[in-house]
């Protein structure tokens, strides 16, 4: 099919020559799921061939801003994310904004649909955790974000994306101050179970511990799982079939340490007395338990502030640039 650019596409004219009505057409892109496969297909090649922008002109011609900022995190069950998601809620409810918070459930699918949803919804900034900690993971969807002129702040995970502020945490820090408070605790030997070795987070945090130990204790070991808890536990698990205990085992975030403690009870050891461990991110309740674990804490309530700051100031100044702000964290022992 070969299609005349037009000089303004519309919706209207989406429409015609998509064969849809103009609800249709606008269903296509602000509720995509209610629209039949084929029929949607249709709608946004034609949109492409046509230049068509969703939203472009309303958010250039309209006065106010809709006061309403998207929030989009890969798993809301995790306590840090969780916790975030409700401070920087609090916290642009004091500033006069609303939010829309969505959970991708670390599906590449889910957040592009909740990107397109809040494109609809006309936000006026997206505060977004993506998915995945590949540094080569670059959606789609975040040059069209820029298009419309959408500020986006990424947080916790980094993306090559200069057109995004940021707020992260020093991930590097994290596994330094890790590695220098196990030499202080004289640890001698160590495994580290951390995230995938693809993931920048994963990455930063094992250089941190391997260059603060190395060549100082008699033995450090890195399990390469999965930032989850069943995946932790599962190369816990394998790895202490086959291996005494370590003096301590490093869990590089909650849900790893998580997956720890599993293993390490399912294998009937005694957490902290025959094995020990170190936390990177704090262990939610596990003094419920009677468990009490050193970690690397972070502040949420200054991560949501500044979140929130760099969202409202790109939207307030449209011409300020992208910021990006960086976290340490602390030992908690």
């Amino acid at each position: 099919m070969v299609v005349a650019r037009a000089r303004k596409a519309t919706l209207a004219s989406v429409a015609a020559q998509s064969g849809v009505s103009k609800i249709t057409a606008s269903r296509a892109f602000s509720q995509p799921e209610k629209v039949h496969p084929e029929t949607l297909q249709r709608i946004l090649e034609t949109a492409e061939l046509l230049g068509y922008v969703v939203n472009t002109a309303a958010r250039n011609l309209r006065s106010n801003t809709s006061k309403t900022i998207g929030i989009v995190n890969p798993d809301m069950a995790n306590p840090f994310f969780g916790g975030l998601t409700r401070l920087i809620t609090l916290e642009a409810q004091k500033r006069g904004y609303d939010t829309l918070v969505f959970d991708s459930y670390e599906s590449q699918e889910t957040e592009d649909r909740i990107i397109e949803k809040l494109i609809g919804y006309n936000v006026d900034a997206i505060i977004l955790s993506v998915i995945s900690n590949d540094h080569h993971y670059y959606p789609e969807y975040l040059n069209r974000l820029e298009m419309l002129n959408i500020p986006v702040v990424l947080v916790d995970r980094e993306l090559n994306a200069l057109h995004c502020s940021g707020v992260y945490i020093d991930n590097l820090d994290c596994g330094l101050q890790t590695g220098r408070w196990l030499l202080e605790q004289k640890a001698q030997r160590i495994v580290v179970v951390s995230g995938p070795e693809n993931s920048n987070v994963a990455r930063e945090r094992v250089t941190g511990l391997q260059a603060a130990l190395q060549g100082k204790i008699a033995s450090l070991e890195v399990l390469y799982a999965d930032f989850f808890m069943d995946a932790a536990w599962q190369e816990t698990s394998r790895w202490l079939n086959n291996n005494p205990a370590p003096d301590y085992f490093v869990g590089c975030n909650n849900q790893i340490s998580l997956g720890i403690i599993k293993a390490c009870i399912e294998h009937k050891l005694k957490l902290t007395e025959q094995v020990s461990l170190f936390s990177i991110d704090e262990v939610s309740h596990a003094g419920i338990y009677g468990f009490r674990f050193p970690c690397i804490s972070h502040d949420l309530q200054e991560i949501a502030w500044q979140a929130l700051n760099l969202a409202i100031r790109r939207i307030t100044d449209s011409e300020s640039k992208p910021g990006k702000v960086i976290i340490r964290g602390k030992v908690n022992d």
